[in-house]
């Protein structure tokens, strides 16, 4: 029996042991249904199409790659698992082709049962007794048909040119593995720029629409970059050994700088470590806005007019469509650093976008209005100003001359209570100098310890964590120069979280000596430094 319908169908197999191949269906734009085989990979179900045309594929793997492109196996785009192209079958698919199978099958033997009857009423055509009359052939039913509809967030790879489709947030490419989290936020930075248009061509009397309008931009940028950084703590998280310790749920921890710095710091990594320090401060200046938009209908509370200067409690925020569209900016600068983190620190090649204006750090409430233990307003104030003019973060000197010239309104002896009070207090280490009213003065690690959260928005306290963790798993002779390329930090930022660790140590096994980059050119640990160490490191977490 010849089964014509089935060997459409056949791509090997002998006789009628046959193996067919079951062409799959296609969403209207010609991908195909892709379901990842890892059960914790949600939602599971992405798309995958052609490269797009013209595409010049590398001859090797970039750096950014997991997988050479064009060859067999595919990504799971959600948790960067490897398999089979086999394993990433679709249920529906499976069931799709079995269906087909079916339809074939059922018209063959149709086909065939009618042939049979067709022979035998020819065989008996001159018999008296017997009379056998075939019915008319049989119309076959139409070939099934599996409707596929291709999903919201569309994309190209930039390193492969592989055209796919996904549900959620995905972070790798499902041909070559780059991490593609760059291409989703740069889509949603596209969609905030739009918006932000759409409220620039409103006139006059539709002001509550276009504040509308820039409010819910504003608001999708900050949730767009909270969703991607918990994409990629997550998918970390998967990565640690089995035996290590259950994480705390994020909740909401990426929805603040220095709790998601937290969360990063046990892979060694600063989400934020490529901003500056004026970026920093528009950054979270714009955290602390979106709160106000998203839960007090634009409404300045107490907080957020503690920290931006220009507020007034009770009074409407404005939005400024440039603002919006330079949150937007910061925060994509971001992505693509920890893009490359995941990339095996490659940058995404499609680093284009020009900043919409000069990222300056929004001016902050006077500084005389912080409190720092019992030090007085000047001595605050001289605090801030050392720590904002240190170029290295070190134990940098100031002359009387340095001072006076900054602080031209205050008188000597009122310069010279507020270095004592400083001294006292640990801040600064001062020599008397002859035919001087006013010491020599040496900046201690204190002070940046102290002021730099308030002076240049970075958090030693915080950042000693990191460097504690990158040092732990060093072997037992740790070299300065060696962490600080690992951070990835500025001299500026590096140098007091490294002073602060230091300072931990035994002197005994600190190198002394080196260049006049660092603190200290490195140090020996001993089993019970990593101990203290640790124990160190544990209570700043909290």
């Amino acid at each position: 029996m010849r089964l014509k319908n089935l060997e459409s169908y056949r791509i090997g197999g002998v006789g009628s042991d046959m193996q067919l191949g079951i062409p799959l269906p296609k969403t209207p734009d010609g991908r195909v249904y892709r379901y990842s085989p890892n059960e914790n990979a949600h939602p599971r179900l992405f798309l995958l199409g052609d490269r797009v045309a013209g595409f010049a594929l590398p001859e090797t793997m970039s750096v950014r790659m997991s997988h050479m492109p064009g060859t067999p196996g595919t990504i799971c785009p959600y948790s960067g698992v490897l398999d089979e192209d086999e394993a990433f079958t679709h249920p529906d698919d499976v069931a799709a082709a079995q269906e087909v199978v079916a339809h074939a099958a059922a018209a063959d033997i149709a086909e065939a049962f009618h042939g049979m009857f067709a022979d035998l009423g020819r065989k008996f055509a001159g018999n008296k007794f017997v009379k056998i009359k075939p019915g008319p052939k049989p119309h076959p039913k139409p070939r099934p048909r599996f409707a596929r509809r291709d999903l919201l967030r569309e994309l190209v790879c930039d390193e492969c040119g592989r055209d796919y489709g996904v549900f959620a947030i995905s972070l790798f490419c499902p041909d070559c593995g780059a991490p593609n989290i760059h291409l989703h936020f740069a889509r949603e930075a596209l969609l905030v720029r739009e918006q932000v248009e759409m409220a620039g061509k409103l006139g006059a009397e539709q002001g509550e629409l276009a504040y509308r309008l820039l409010g819910n931009a504003h608001e999708d940028v900050l949730t767009a970059f909270e969703a991607t950084l918990k994409a990629v703590y997550l998918y970390k998280l998967t990565t640690r050994p089995a035996d290590a310790p259950e994480a705390k749920p994020v909740a909401n921890a990426f929805q603040n700088i220095e709790r998601g710095r937290k969360r990063f710091v046990e892979f060694g990594f600063d989400p934020f470590g490529s901003l500056s320090a004026d970026a920093l401060a528009v950054l979270t200046l714009n955290i602390q806005k979106r709160h106000v938009i998203g839960h007090n209908l634009g409404i300045a509370d107490a907080m957020f007019a503690e920290h931006a200067a220009d507020a007034r409690l009770g009074e409407t925020v404005p939005l400024v469509g440039e603002d919006i569209l330079q949150f937007a900016d910061i925060c994509k600068m971001t992505v693509d650093y920890i893009d490359a983190w995941l990339g095996n620190g490659g940058l995404p090649p499609s680093r284009d976008a020009v900043p919409v204006k000069p990222i300056i750090a929004p001016p902050g409430k006077e500084p005389a209005t912080l409190m720092v233990g019992k030090l007085g307003k000047m001595a605050v104030r001289i605090a801030l100003w050392a720590a904002e003019r240190s170029e290295k973060g070190l134990d940098d000197f100031i002359t009387e001359e340095e001072l006076t010239k900054a602080f031209p309104d205050s008188s000597m002896d009122e310069l010279a209570f507020a270095v004592a009070e400083l001294a006292k207090d640990g801040y600064l280490r001062t020599t008397a100098v002859i035919s001087k009213r006013i010491p020599r003065i040496r900046v201690a690690a204190e002070l940046f310890i102290t002021f730099d959260p308030h002076a240049v928005k970075t958090d030693p306290a915080s950042d000693v964590v990191t460097i504690v963790d990158l040092a732990l798993a060093r072997s037992n002779t740790v070299g300065v120069e060696e962490l600080h390329v690992a951070t990835g930090w500025s001299l500026r930022r590096f140098n007091p979280a490294f002073a602060y660790m230091v300072s931990q140590i035994d002197d005994r096994r600190v190198l002394a000596g080196g260049n006049n980059d660092y603190p200290a050119r490195g140090f020996f640990l001993m089993d019970e430094d990593r101990v203290d160490l640790k124990r160190f490191a544990d209570r700043l977490r909290g």
